[in-house]
């Protein structure tokens, strides 16, 4: 069971739209988790909704990490949204969401991706136990792996809606 492409442009119902943000902005950080564990990079990320609500992720302190960014001085990448549609055009994507990997893209499921993959998920659900956070059911049933977690998520008393 694939999920549906579907074409991004702005989102007109107020409903779909805040539903849609909630949850994006929730994988969003969830990625950026990951990224920060996988990489041992320093994330910071920021985002404003439209009624100009803040909400950021930081994966050491975010001062410390918008410190270091306005001391940065060397060349560095810089992307807008003009840019990543630019790019997409280049590869073949004309406004649908995010493209099937190919070889290049695509993760390699070896032994050590799948522990660093477990290690990643076993964290991720320690920080939702601690938090307090509540796994939505759609989340869990997105990919075919969710059965293998569930006696983890009972165990770290995550709540399954």
């Amino acid at each position: 069971m694939g999920r549906k492409k579907i074409q991004i442009q702005r989102i007109t119902d107020e409903r779909n739209k805040q539903v849609t943000f909630t949850k994006r902005k929730f994988g969003l950080m969830k990625k950026a988790y990951e990224l920060s564990v996988l990489c041992d990079c320093e994330i910071a990320l920021i985002i404003f909704n439209h009624a100009n609500k803040l909400f950021q992720y930081a994966s050491t302190d975010m001062d410390k990490v918008l410190l270091k960014y306005t001391e940065y001085n060397e060349p560095h990448e810089s992307r807008t949204n003009a840019d990543i549609i630019e790019t997409l055009r280049k590869k073949g994507f004309n406004g649908c969401d995010s493209p099937e990997p190919d070889g290049e893209d695509s993760i390699d499921q070896s032994p050590l991706n799948d522990d660093k993959y477990r290690k990643t998920t076993e964290d991720l659900d320690v920080l939702f136990k601690r938090y307090g956070v509540i796994i939505p059911s759609w989340l869990i049933r997105l990919t075919h792996q969710s059965v293998l977690f569930q006696p983890q998520l009972s165990h770290l008393g995550c709540t399954v809606c």
